[in-house]
């Protein structure tokens, strides 16, 4: 993981990129295929086999210099 520092919080912001890519979607599309996914459980799936797959775990508390920031996903 590296270590981002970059503004984020003004109006030249860089906004904090989630490829999702490097993921492991497969329980999502399970869930999908089945008709059994819910909101909780894509979410649940969505930060433990994608997000922390692509920025790394323990991520749960971001902080980022300034006002507001976006986040963007891929």
């Amino acid at each position: 993981m590296l270590n981002d520092r970059r503004q984020r919080g003004t109006a030249d912001a860089a906004p904090l990129r989630i490829d999702g890519e490097r993921g492991d979607w497969d329980a999502i599309e399970e869930l999908w295929i089945a008709g059994e996914l819910t909101d909780t459980g894509f979410e649940d799936h969505f930060i433990g086999d994608v997000i922390e797959q692509d920025i790394g775990a323990g991520t749960d508390g971001w902080e980022f210099d300034g006002s507001s920031y976006s986040v963007e996903l891929r």
